[in-house]
C-alpha cells in the first residue's frame, strides 16, 4: 500500500494529491467490495461464498480500490499508466495483458476479471429521443465510472466530479442516481450571493432533518 500512495504521488492529478483524501476513497471502496460480498451470501444462502472465494475476489478487488481509489484523481492516460505499473507491482493474479487493467472489473459471483465493454448494452435509441440531453448512451467509460460513484455513494462519501465543460459530468451523475432508486437528485446553485438559509430551505423540502446539540 505505502509503495502505491507513494507511486500515485509522483504522478499528475488534476487536484492536489494528498494522502488522506486518496485513503479515504480506497478505503471506502473496500468496504464496498465487503458489502458486495455480504449482500451476494445473503442472495444465495444455500451457496455462499467460501473462505477462499473471498479471499480471490477481495484480492483483485484491493487492486481494482488502488486503481480507482488512490488513483481517482488522475486523467484518463496517467490512470491507464498508473494501472500498467499496478499489475507489474502486485502478486495478485491480473487479467490478459491484452487489455489495460483500467478495462477490466472483477464480479463477485465468479471472483474473476472481466472486460468492462462485455456489460455495455447494445440498444436502439428511437428517433425522438436522440435529440434530448437526458438521453443516456452506455459506453465503458459510464460503466465504469457508474459503478465508482455508486460505490462512493452507498458508504455516503462526497466526492467532485472534474472535467471541462461537456465532458460528461453531469450525465454521468444522472445515470448513476438513476440506478440508485432510494436517492433522489437535487440542484442547488452556488453564487457570491447563496446564504446557508437556502441549503436549509432545500433541506427542508427535500430531507427530514433534526436540530440537535
Amino acid at each position: 500500500m505505502t509503495s502505491t500512495v507513494e507511486l500515485a504521488q509522483t504522478l499528475p492529478h488534476v487536484m492536489d494529491f494528498t494522502r488522506i483524501r486518496c485513503l479515504e476513497a480506497f478505503f471506502a471502496l473496500v468496504r464496498k467490495g465487503l458489502s458486495n460480498v455480504a449482500e451476494y451470501n445473503e442472495n444465495h444462502a444455500d451457496f455462499p461464498l467460501s473462505d477462499g472465494q473471498v479471499a480471490a475476489y477481495m484480492t483483485k478487488w484491493l487492486v481494482f480500490c488502488a486503481l480507482w481509489g488512490i488513483g481517482g484523481s488522475m486523467n484518463l492516460q496517467t490512470r491507464t499508466e498508473f494501472g500498467e505499473e499496478l499489475r507489474n507491482m502486485s502478486n495478485v493474479d491480473m487479467p490478459s495483458a491484452a487489455a489495460p487493467l483500467l478495462d477490466h472489473e472483477v464480479r463477485v459471483d465468479d471472483q474473476a476479471w472481466h472486460l468492462w465493454k462485455k456489460r455495455v448494452p447494445t440498444v436502439q435509441i428511437e428517433p425522438s429521443k436522440v435529440v434530448d440531453a437526458t438521453t443516456v448512451i452506455n459506453t465503458v467509460d459510464t460503466c465504469r465510472h457508474q459503478e465508482v460513484l455508486c460505490s462512493w455513494l452507498s458508504e455516503h462519501r462526497p466526492f467532485l466530479l472534474c472535467g471541462p465543460p461537456g465532458s460528461g459530468k453531469t450525465m454521468t451523475l444522472m445515470a448513476t442516481l438513476k440506478m440508485l432508486t432510494d436517492m433522489e437528485m437535487i440542484f442547488i446553485n452556488f453564487s457570491s450571493s447563496t446564504l446557508p438559509d437556502l441549503i436549509l430551505k432545500t433541506f427542508d423540502h427535500y430531507c427530514e432533518y433534526k436540530k440537535t446539540p
